[in-house]
């Protein structure tokens, strides 16, 4: 499926692009190494800004989808990788284009950033001032708006680059997608911090599961009880990161997967 579109505003071109993989797409390519993190966001602190940032635009996207009865999703580097390395190739390019200079798209780029996908989604937008911007143009534009509110997507990537000069100044790439055995936890709707150790999780395959246990340390475990999607946790009171942990049990073997938010 691929849809193009070209919004006029103010004199200023708007491109939105989307475009919808399968496991399979690419055959015969190995994984090379992630490029570190550093390379494409500068220093520590630049990073944890720019960290933050994406954490801030997946809430958004998040809280749409939940208002609509759609399970969130959650924030994953590897895709994070793959929509930034698009994302400044636009601007590089001045074309929004799902195919970056090397001839590759967003199945090959995720592939390269080590994201074994079942599922995968790319949307990109060029020209929007701002990332609200481009979810209203993807949210009105059907093909686009279908990707970001799909059902079974369970984690997503940003990128987002800026220049002073040429025909966009702004690129925006959002990638989503789905691993085969990978069930995220998100703690209310992945955002970076909170202020209340009284939080909302919800548990990605939860309706897979014959049963489910949590722990605040990864070592002291509730009792195993009835999976519940969406669940009420408490935190513990101290500020600092803290770590949520679930398991699992899904057609008998045990799945544990966690996340981690500050409380400030």
């Amino acid at each position: 499926m691929r849809a193009v579109e070209r919004l006029a505003k103010a004199g200023n071109a708007f491109y939105l692009f989307g475009k919808v993989w399968k496991s399979g797409g690419v055959r015969g390519m190995g994984l090379l190494a992630c490029w570190l993190l550093s390379a494409l966001w500068g220093t520590a602190g630049e990073r944890g800004l720019h960290l933050f940032t994406l954490h801030q635009y997946v809430v958004q996207l998040n809280e749409l989808r939940v208002s609509l009865g759609l399970p969130p999703l959650k924030l994953n580097l590897e895709l994070c990788e793959a929509a930034q390395t698009q994302a400044n190739e636009i601007l590089i390019m001045q074309a929004c284009s799902h195919v970056d200079r090397q001839g590759r798209r967003a199945d090959a780029r995720a592939l390269q950033a080590g994201y074994r996908f079942m599922m995968l989604a790319e949307n990109l937008a060029a020209g929007q001032p701002s990332w609200e911007r481009a979810m209203e143009g993807w949210l009105n534009s059907p093909p686009h708006r279908m990707a970001m509110l799909a059902p079974d997507y369970r984690e997503v990537g940003v990128g987002s680059a800026w220049t002073n000069t040429g025909r966009y100044t702004t690129a925006w790439a959002q990638v989503l997608g789905t691993r085969r055995g990978v069930y995220p936890l998100i703690i209310n709707l992945d955002a970076p911090w909170t202020e209340n150790p009284s939080v909302r999780l919800y548990v990605h395959g939860a309706r897979r599961a014959t049963a489910m246990r949590l722990s605040n340390d990864g070592r002291n475990w509730s009792e195993w009880r009835t999976p519940q999607e969406w669940v009420d946790w408490e935190l513990p009171h101290e500020p600092g990161e803290h770590t949520v942990y679930v398991q699992l049990i899904i057609r008998g073997r045990v799945y544990e997967t966690s996340d981690s938010i500050l409380l400030r």
